[in-house]
């Protein structure tokens, strides 16, 4: 499978290069883009200092900061539509700046076939309306009803979690020529248009179950940052876990 990585990022670029050389490091010849979502007037200072790591380096432009953290669909929709079109790929992998990829991608992601969508934590949305998306009830109302009365929608409706999913060339094709309501998040949108495209969804396996506070303890999104000793400890277990978030300090260079 031919993969390429899409960098996500906003701020910290002595971390990003950190994060850029952990990913160089386990998939050496794999082609890195970066997609910027911090302010624009730093954006030449970023490109100057990690435009080296990126085949191109994309600005999200005259969006707020909140479009920007929850739409990161919407954002490589942008990214799509103005670069990743031209590019050959099969396999879109998103990476935060704050996710820790201790493997290649492709053992990291064998599980996800070509043209599934490789989502984090996939659950039924059912599971977890009241706990997690509870603030976009009536935004994710509207929603279903748009997808239900344009696309005839009725399946039974799937919510993941943002760090780390993979998205195949074939959906972005799809998703990049129609038009996404602004409602509710990626989250909730990636896996409803995944199911309207008829692509399968396949869970990543980075959180395996929601509000567990042992795995969270190694993985989570709710800004508990996990702590380096308890990497090490993962790192050297047989079969150990790869996958870690949120991790926000630069990586020592014997882990490089």
């Amino acid at each position: 499978m031919d993969r390429v990585v899409l960098f996500r990022y906003h701020k910290k670029p002595l971390i990003c290069r950190s994060r850029l050389r952990l990913i160089r490091k386990f998939n050496p010849r794999i082609k890195i883009f970066g997609l910027y979502g911090g302010k624009e007037s730093q954006f030449p200072k970023y490109q100057k200092y990690l435009g080296s790591f990126f085949e191109h380096n994309y600005c999200i432009k005259g969006k707020s900061n909140n479009w920007k953290w929850k739409n990161s669909d919407l954002a490589i929709k942008l990214w799509y539509k103005s670069i990743g079109k031209k590019i050959e790929f099969d396999m879109l992998h998103v990476i935060e700046w704050d996710l820790l990829l201790f493997d290649s991608l492709d053992k990291i992601y064998k599980k996800i076939p070509e043209n599934s969508l490789g989502l984090t934590a996939l659950t039924p949305y059912k599971n977890v309306e009241n706990k997690w998306f509870k603030p976009f009830r009536g935004e994710w109302i509207k929603l279903l009803k748009y997808a239900q009365d344009k696309y005839s929608y009725n399946g039974k409706p799937q919510a993941a979690l943002g760090p780390g999913f993979c998205l195949p060339k074939k959906f972005l094709e799809k998703y990049s020529e129609i038009q996404v309501p602004v409602l509710c998040n990626d989250e909730l949108r990636l896996a409803l248009f995944g199911q309207i495209f008829k692509h399968k969804l396949i869970n990543t396996g980075f959180y395996l179950k929601w509000f567990d506070f042992v795995g969270e303890l190694l993985f989570n999104c709710r800004g508990k940052e996990i702590p380096l000793a308890l990497i090490r400890r993962e790192l050297k277990k047989k079969g150990g876990k790869r996958s870690f978030h949120p991790f926000r300090k630069r990586l020592k260079k014997s882990m490089l």
